[in-house]
């Protein structure tokens, strides 16, 4: 794919770099002022190098520099990227970007041209629909950077990420869509202070004390999987009913009863059973949370989902499920936080994770893919260790 550059954005020149241009980065890309809200808080020189160097035969990186006035002020990156979860959502129409500004020009606009130029590239010159960047809650400065580019704040993950100084801090996403770089739509949903939105909760089903080996709710038995058990998930789980509002429409059956039976270590799902009879699963995937280096974030998160028959709808099942799901992530393996995903409109799971106190965190304008209905909504709950039946 050819250089999208240069393209000049208010007082800047954005451009390929140089080798000379990168020795100019080095001056600063380990600076501890510009570190302060990294991710990465320091970069090996040569390592640095040769992925510069690596830019013009890249198909999906279009990190760029910009100069004003014959000088070098800030990196810009542009990255093609594939969120969609769905496997058959549609491939490199997104893009996430980001910035870093030689201290001595902060507080200038570089920022902000930057941002601006690095969409207009995304949007006009590569064609993308949607454009995603990230930073720090208690980095304001981006923050501000990125509404004034008109990007939406579409994501408020509390307490996500661990910082070196500060600990675990939230972050936040923003996004935005070709049709409101062009103007064509605006006032789309927002996220705005999630941390102060904890729903009021529901009375809860009695606490699951997984940590004791009990393996019991009110109504039902849990535990691992058995080939009766997979054999039964199977007659329901490819009904289009029960694969409309999931990322996995259909299953193969060798694959499924394979990652039943034979799960790996992070992989904590377990079955519920009335008598003989499989209700319904819930899927338990632990992981590392994210942050800067030395953090403890190793198997700290996890990320929840459930499955029900249709035959046990209506019956108050999906939630008790999901109730022992919390119930084992803090309970029994000690996570510090859980999240669910699902397509927004799945009216009735948003409204059972809302009523187990989850609160909202992340709302995707036309983030998702769906067989049927093409580019959706998406929605991601959150809820910490300390809030579950506080």
């Amino acid at each position: 794919m050819p250089s999208p550059w240069p393209r000049r954005s208010g007082a800047l020149a954005l451009r390929d770099a140089t080798p000379v241009d990168v020795d100019q980065l080095l001056t600063f890309r380990n600076d501890p002022a510009v570190n302060r809200w990294m991710m990465r808080t320091s970069v090996e020189p040569e390592e640095f190098r040769r992925g510069w160097a690596a830019v013009p035969d890249s198909g999906t990186d279009h990190s760029c520099v910009a100069e004003r006035d014959g000088t070098v002020v800030a990196m810009g990156f542009l990255e093609l990227v594939d969120h969609g979860l769905h496997e058959e959502t549609p491939r490199g129409g997104e893009a996430l970007i980001g910035y870093i500004v030689d201290p001595r020009h902060a507080g200038q606009g570089v920022a902000t041209d930057l941002t601006r130029g690095l969409l207009a590239v995304a949007f006009d010159t590569l064609g993308l629909r949607r454009v995603k960047a990230y930073c720090n809650r208690d980095n304001p400065a981006s923050s501000r950077v990125m509404e004034k580019a008109g990007m939406r704040r579409e994501e408020h993950g509390v307490e996500d990420s661990w910082h070196a100084e500060h600990g675990w801090v939230d972050g936040y996403g923003y996004a935005i869509l070709a049709q409101e770089w062009r103007g064509e739509v605006r006032g789309l949903r927002e996220i705005r202070d999630a941390s102060a939105a904890v729903p009021p909760r529901r009375a809860l089903p009695d606490p699951v004390p997984w940590e004791s080996g009990a393996r019991h709710t009110a109504r039902l038995s849990l535990g691992d999987a058995s080939p009766d058990d997979v054999d039964q998930m199977l007659r329901y789980r490819n009904r289009p009913d029960v694969g409309r509002l999931m990322l996995r429409t259909q299953v193969e059956p060798r694959a499924f009863r394979r990652a039943w039976l034979e799960p790996g270590e992070n992989d904590r799902s377990f079955v519920a059973r009335l008598g003989d009879r499989v209700v319904g699963t819930c899927s338990i995937a632990v992981r590392d949370g994210s942050g800067q280096p030395g953090g403890p974030v190793q198997g700290c998160e996890a990320e929840l989902g459930y499955v029900l028959d249709p035959a046990f709808h209506g019956q108050g099942y999906g939630r008790e499920i999901a109730a022992a799901g919390l119930d084992r992530c803090f309970r029994e393996l000690g996570v510090r936080r859980v999240t669910a995903g699902l397509y927004a409109d799945n009216v009735a799971s948003a409204r059972l994770l809302s009523g187990l106190g989850m609160r909202l965190e992340q709302y995707g304008v036309r983030d998702s893919w769906h067989p049927d209905h093409g580019w959706v909504d998406g929605a991601a709950y959150g809820l910490l260790a300390r809030e579950w039946r506080a």
